[in-house]
C-alpha cells in the first residue's frame, strides 16, 4: 500500500540477492518470499491531536467516501451478491469476468454460494484512510469490546496511511453527518510489524484501532454495541461475514452477508471460505461465530486478510488464525504502547507461488559448515543458494546467478564433492544440448572456474537423470549415476577433473528405468555405498540399498503409486539435519509447495512442510 507512515526499524534482509524479473525468488512471482525484511518495531499510527470528529465530518464528505477505493492488494473481479442484477454490475467487471473464469480457481469458485444484500449491522461499518497521495481508500471494519470501549478491528493491510474514520453501518446516501451512528475519528492504529502480503508474514493481517469519543464524550462500543474477540476453535467453524465492497465493483454500494462453513487454506494458518461478493473494500470483515441478528453482535474468529491480502477471487476468501498473536497485538491496542515490539519471524523461503517455477534442486555444503545446502535453478534461468539452518530448515537466500542467461538451459543438476579440494561441495550440470560441466568448490560467492566433462552434441544429450554419490567404496561422494532416455542405467566411478571416463552398465536399456523419472542419491541405509531414491513416472517411491559397479542393490518399496508423489517435479538429498548422513529427502511438487522427509531409511522419513502449496 502507498503512503505508509508506520517507522519500521529492519535488521536488515536475509537475502542478497536483490531484486529480479523473473520467476525466481526475488521477481514478482516471488513476492513476500525472497528477501525478507526482519522487522520487529513498528510505531502505530498517530493522528494529529486536532483530528476529531468534526475534521472527519468535514473531510469525508459523500463524493470522497464514494470515490474511495480499496487498498493494494484488492480483490479482482467476480460473481456479484445474489440480489444484484446484471444491469447494475460495472462494465468493467463484466468485461473482465470470462478472464476470471477461464481459470481453474475461478471455474471451481463459480459453484460455491454467493452473499446476499443487507441492512448492516451497527457493530461493523467502513474505515476510510487517504495515503501520502491523499487517494481516498476503504476498508471493513468492526467494533470488538474493550475496557474503554474504544477498539476497533480490520486487516493489517489496511493499516499504513491517515485522516482515519470509521463509519459504523455506512449507508451510503447520507452524508458523513448523517450517518446512523455518527462518524469516529480514530486516535492510532496497531499492527504487528512482521506483517507481509504473502509467506508466513500474511498470518499476521489484523490491525486494531483506537478511536476518539464523539462530541458528546461517548466512546464508539457505548452507541454500538461490540463484538467478543476469541480465538479460532479449529479450521472448519460456521462464520457469518459481514462486509462492504466499493462501489467500484458493485454499484449498490451496500454491506453484504454471507453465511459458510470454512475450511483451511492449505500450508498456512488461516481459514478459507468459499462465498460469492467479496470485493475489493471487504478486507477486514471480520468471521463471527454465534452472530445474533438481535443485538448484530458476535464472537470475532477471524478477519478477512492473509494471503494476498485476503482471498484468490471475490468468490475465495482468507482470515488468519486467531491465536495468541492477535491477542498480544489486542493488548498492545488497549495499552496504548508506544511501539508494538516483535522478535523476527523465523525465515521463509516463500510459498508455492515462487517455488512452482523451481526446476532443478541440488543438495551439499556450500557455505563448508557441515550443514546441508540447496541449489535451486528457477525455470527463467535463476540460480539461488538456501543456506541450511542445520535443522531442516534454511537461514537465508543468495542469488548467485541472474536470471535470463545460460541457466535456463541447465536440464539436470546434482552436488558432489568430485574435487575433494576443500570443505566445499562441487557442482555438475548437464545442458540441454549435452555439454556435461564440473563447477569445483561452489559457493555463496559463485561457481568460479568451469570444467568441461563432455562436450556439446555428445551423447550425454540423452542423460535424462544424472545424480552424485559415494557407491565405489571410497570416502566422497565422487560417483555419478546416470538414467539414460532409453532406460540404461550407467555408473561413471571417480569422476574428478577429468573427462567421465569410468563407466558401468547397471541396467540394460528398457521400459523399466525409462519409468524412474526421478533419481536422488543419499545415505539412507547407512552401509558401506550410497543408496538411490527413485520416484517413477506413476507416482511409487522406490529405495535401491548400497548401489554399488555390481548393480541397483536392494529394492524396497517407500510409497505405492499415488497422485500425490506423481506430482513431485524435483527432488535432492543431503544432511539437512546435520546428522551426518546424507538420508533427508526434500521434494517439490506441481503445486509449488516443498516438503522435507527427514532421517529416510528403509521407511519415508517423517513429513516437515518447508514452502506451503500455492494458495487457491
Amino acid at each position: 500500500m502507498g503512503g505508509a507512515v508506520f517507522a519500521v526499524s529492519a535488521a536488515g534482509t536475509v537475502s542478497a540477492s536483490g531484486a529480479g524479473d523473473g520467476p525466481g525468488p526475488s521477481s514478482t512471482l516471488g513476492s513476500g518470499s525472497g528477501s525478507q525484511v526482519a522487522s520487529t518495531q513498528s510505531i502505530p499510527v498517530r493522528e494529529n491531536g486536532n483530528w476529531g470528529v468534526a475534521d472527519a465530518e468535514q473531510f469525508w464528505t459523500a463524493a470522497r467516501m464514494e470515490a474511495a477505493t480499496p487498498p493494494p492488494p484488492a480483490k479482482a473481479a467476480g460473481p456479484a451478491p445474489a440480489t444484484a442484477s446484471p444491469a447494475s454490475a460495472p462494465a468493467t467487471r463484466t468485461a473482465s469476468a470470462p478472464v476470471a473464469r477461464a481459470t481453474p480457481a475461478a471455474t471451481r469458485a463459480a459453484s460455491a454460494p454467493t452473499a446476499s444484500y443487507y441492512k448492516g449491522a451497527k457493530t461493523i461499518g467502513v474505515l476510510y484512510f487517504v495515503d501520502r497521495g491523499l487517494s481516498a481508500h476503504s476498508c471493513t471494519a468492526s467494533v470488538v469490546h474493550s475496557a474503554k470501549g474504544n477498539l476497533i478491528l480490520t486487516a493489517a493491510h489496511c493499516g499504513n496511511g491517515s485522516k482515519y474514520a470509521f463509519v459504523p453501518q455506512y449507508r451510503s446516501d447520507r452524508p458523513a453527518a448523517k450517518q446512523p451512528y455518527g462518524i469516529w475519528a480514530v486516535d492510532r492504529v496497531f499492527k504487528d510489524p512482521r506483517h507481509t502480503a504473502k509467506g508466513t508474514g500474511s498470518n499476521l493481517d489484523f490491525a486494531f484501532a483506537t478511536l476518539k469519543a464523539d462530541q458528546r464524550g461517548r466512546q464508539v462500543e457505548q452507541v454500538t454495541g461490540a463484538n467478543r474477540l476469541a480465538r479460532t476453535p479449529g479450521y472448519r467453524v460456521p462464520v457469518t461475514v459481514i462486509g462492504y465492497p466499493k462501489a467500484t465493483y458493485d454499484a449498490k454500494d451496500r454491506a453484504i452477508k454471507c453465511r459458510a462453513k470454512t475450511t483451511r487454506l492449505a500450508g498456512y494458518k488461516q481459514l478459507r471460505m468459499a462465498c460469492g461478493g467479496f470485493y475489493g473494500g471487504t478486507s477486514g470483515s471480520p468471521w463471527l461465530m454465534n452472530f445474533d441478528e438481535r443485538t448484530k453482535t458476535g464472537d470475532v474468529v477471524g478477519n478477512l486478510g492473509g494471503w494476498g491480502g485476503g482471498g484468490s477471487s471475490p468468490s475465495v476468501s482468507y482470515a488468519p488464525y486467531y491465536d495468541g498473536e492477535v491477542f498480544k497485538l489486542y493488548q498492545d491496542a488497549v495499552d496504548g504502547v508506544a511501539a508494538v515490539t516483535r522478535p523476527p519471524l523465523p525465515y521463509s523461503p516463500g510459498g508455492g507461488e515462487t517455488w512452482q517455477h523451481a526446476k532443478q534442486l541440488a543438495s551439499g555444503d556450500y557455505t563448508g559448515d557441515g550443514k546441508a545446502d540447496l541449489v535451486v535453478v528457477w525455470t527463467d534461468g535463476e540460480v539461488t543458494l538456501y543456506t541450511g539452518d542445520g535443522k531442516g530448515g534454511f537461514s537465508g537466500e543468495r542469488r548467485l546467478k541472474a536470471a535470463k542467461g545460460t541457466w535456463k538451459h541447465a536440464t539436470a543438476v546434482t552436488g558432489g564433492d568430485f574435487t575433494g579440494s576443500t570443505k566445499l561441495s562441487d557442482l555438475v550440470v548437464r545442458w540441454s544440448d549435452g555439454e556435461v560441466t564440473l563447477y569445483p568448490d561452489v559457493s555463496t560467492a559463485g561457481f568460479g572456474k568451469e570444467i568441461r566433462l563432455a562436450r556439446a552434441k555428445s551423447t550425454w544429450k540423452h542423460a535424462g537423470q544424472i545424480t552424485a554419490g559415494r557407491f565405489s567404496g571410497n570416502k566422497r561422494a565422487d560417483d555419478l549415476v546416470v538414467r539414460w532416455s532409453d532406460g540404461e542405467v550407467t555408473l561413471y566411478r571417480d569422476v574428478g577433473g577429468q573427462r567421465l571416463k569410468k563407466e558401468t552398465r547397471l541396467h540394460k536399456p528398457g521400459a523399466t528405468w525409462k519409468r524412474a523419472s526421478l533419481l536422488t542419491a543419499g545415505d539412507f541405509a547407512g552401509g558401506a555405498n550410497w543408496d538411490l531414491v527413485v520416484r517413477r513416472d506413476d507416482g511409487e517411491l522406490t529405495l535401491h540399498q548400497d548401489l554399488s559397479t555390481r548393480g541397483t542393490g536392494k529394492k524396497t518399496r517407500l510409497r505405492a503409486a499415488d497422485a500425490r508423489w506423481k506430482s513431485v517435479r524435483a527432488t535432492a538429498a543431503g544432511s539437512h539435519t546435520a546428522n551426518g548422513r546424507a538420508d533427508d529427502l526434500i521434494v517439490r511438487r506441481s503445486d509449488g509447495s516443498v516438503a522435507l522427509y527427514a532421517d529416510t531409511g528403509a521407511k519415508l522419513g517423517a513429513e516437515r512442510g518447508l514452502v506451503p502449496p500455492k494458495a487457491r
